[in-house]
């Protein structure tokens, strides 16, 4: 084709077959490369292809991988987040079974000062009610211990949340340790004493929220006042049997006998009284003068545990005596009283029927030794009321003591000294202030009289009995009108003082207060045909005189 091409440019004037044969080859020529242009461009397309399948299978084959990679992956955080679900299900299931099974009450208090919602299953048994969602921790204990245990258990329950503060160094200051626990029901006698632990709970060294443990410790509380009653008793039985050894048997058994029957007409009369207030007020008034009369005559004896059951059952009484609406109900503490009294006069009973059997026992109890236990009795009343003062006996020669004059040495005399001690005899300031002595003088004399009549004084140089004191407080006790007392001559007036309930002390104590003293004495002189009689001089003296039959 190259050289045709040539020749014919060499030509001038080419021949037209030349030309024809020229142009047929090259077109020929043409289609010849226009047949391989289209086989290369077929080629290539076919190269394109075969590269984009490649590349398509790579790329899904990356995609699969991929998918199957984040499958794994998703595999593999199912599988842990299950395992995860599973270990928090099974945490939830053992946190549940220890709170199912504790036997102390557990629950959070937040800052506010609202009840976490995660609580053992013994707290509502331990509170005695359910606790509701959203209460509070005041609410919670106002209604379980008095209004002044909440308040100061609220005001330890703040202190807790200072961050600055850790809660094992007030531990000690816990005031809801041991609580009782207000009854449930007005009337309930259910004793029950609960213990509330604090632990703080801590996140970044601050306080979130506090942990509160609840245990029941009522019978921890019954075991130590057991304890403390066995240990009283045992203290109880030494003091009753050192007593009795420097007793007289005839005394002993005289104070029993009168005691038991004292104790044994006061259960009649708690089992016959008739339901009615006017019943019960005479029948507590008569018990109050037996039991007055018992612990007189158990602390002239010396004997201290009886003396002080027997106040425990005076106070009894003496808070029915001021009631208007005593019912059969109140009756069942004072048997309860009354059976503490009877247990004591048992031990010493059983102590005397023992001391019998070893040998100490007696004839009746001399004069002087009577005298002796009045005279320790009288200096005891006076240590007891800080009182200083000077004690002397004067007794006749007797062949022997009477029942009657035994049973005015023991019930009646302890009376009056006591008396003497309280209201008699002033205090050293007092007595300086006055120009007396220092110490206050107190003689009890048994002597004989005429017609076998004995007579038994007790004197003191005391503030003596001012008859217009005595109105003025009669008045002010609503016990007589200012009319009444203005009609009334001196003697009636000093009469007033052997009436119940009436007292010129102004506190209740182990020697005065009750206004009763006299008024057993009122009803002993009655029951022995004995005689009264009293003198008196304002700031200078009182005496006492008993008279009876020999």
């Amino acid at each position: 084709m190259a050289p045709l091409l040539e020749q014919l440019v060499r030509q001038q004037l080419p021949e037209p077959t030349d030309l024809d044969i020229a142009m047929n080859k090259v077109v020929a020529r043409n289609i010849r490369l226009m047949q391989l242009a289209n086989d290369l461009t077929q080629h290539l397309e076919q190269q394109a292809v075969a590269s984009t399948r490649q590349l398509r299978s790579i790329q899904v084959g990356a995609i699969v991988l991929a998918l199957l990679n984040f499958a794994f992956i998703i595999f593999k955080f199912l599988g842990a987040l299950r395992r995860s679900d599973l270990a928090v299900e099974a945490a939830r299931e053992e946190t549940e079974e220890i709170l199912e099974t504790l036997r102390e009450g557990l629950f959070l208090v937040h800052r506010d000062g609202s009840l976490g919602s995660q609580r053992s299953a013994s707290l509502d048994q331990l509170l005695g009610r359910a606790l509701r969602d959203g209460e509070r921790l005041a609410d919670v204990l106002h209604r379980l211990v008095s209004a002044d245990v909440a308040t100061v258990g609220l005001e330890y329950v703040d202190l807790l949340f200072n961050d600055s503060i850790k809660g094992s160094l007030l531990g000690q200051l816990n005031p809801l340790d041991e609580v009782a626990i207000l009854p449930l029901q007005q009337g309930s006698r259910e004793d029950k004493h609960l213990s509330f632990e604090f632990t703080q709970v801590r996140r970044e060294g601050k306080v979130i929220a506090v942990l509160v443990t609840v245990h029941d410790i009522s019978e921890k509380v019954r075991l130590r006042k057991d304890l403390a009653g066995a240990e009283e008793q045992a203290r109880g039985d030494i003091e009753l049997l050192l007593a009795a050894l420097e007793q007289e048997q005839a005394l002993i058994h005289a104070f029993l006998d009168s005691a038991f029957a004292k104790c044994e007409e006061f259960n009649e009369s708690l089992r016959q009284v008739e339901a009615s207030p006017r019943a019960y007020a005479g029948m507590i008034e008569r018990q109050f003068r037996a039991v007055h009369a018992i612990k007189g005559e158990a602390g002239l004896l010396g004997f201290v545990h009886i003396e002080r059951e027997a106040h425990r059952l005076e106070d009894q009484l003496a808070a029915l005596r001021r009631r208007r609406d005593v019912s059969g109900n109140d009756l069942i503490a004072l048997a309860v009283g009354l059976n503490a009294l009877r247990l004591q006069l048992d031990r010493l009973r059983e102590i005397g029927t023992r001391l019998q059997r070893y040998g100490k026992a007696g004839a009746a109890a001399p004069l002087e030794t009577m005298l002796r236990q009045i005279e320790r009795f009288t200096h005891e009343a006076a240590k007891d009321l800080s009182k200083e003062i000077e004690f002397e006996a004067v007794a006749a020669p007797l062949a022997q003591v009477s029942p009657a004059l035994s049973q005015l040495l023991r019930e009646a005399v302890p009376q009056l000294v006591r008396n003497a001690v309280a209201h008699g005899i002033e205090s050293v300031e007092e007595r300086q202030a006055e120009g007396k002595a220092p110490k206050g003088r107190i003689r009890v004399v048994v002597e004989q009289r005429e017609n076998e009549m004995l007579a038994v004084s007790v004197w003191d140089d005391g503030r003596g009995i001012c008859a217009e004191t005595l109105r003025r407080e009669l008045v002010a006790a609503g016990r007589k009108s200012a009319e009444e007392v203005a009609g009334m001559d001196d003697r009636a007036i000093v009469a007033q003082l052997f009436e119940p309930g009436f007292s010129t002390a102004t506190a209740v104590s182990r020697h005065a207060g009750r206004g009763v003293g006299l008024d057993v004495i009122r009803e002993l002189i009655g029951r022995l045909g004995a005689k009264l009689r009293v003198s008196t001089q304002p700031r200078q003296y009182t005496q006492f005189t008993l008279l009876v039959k020999a």
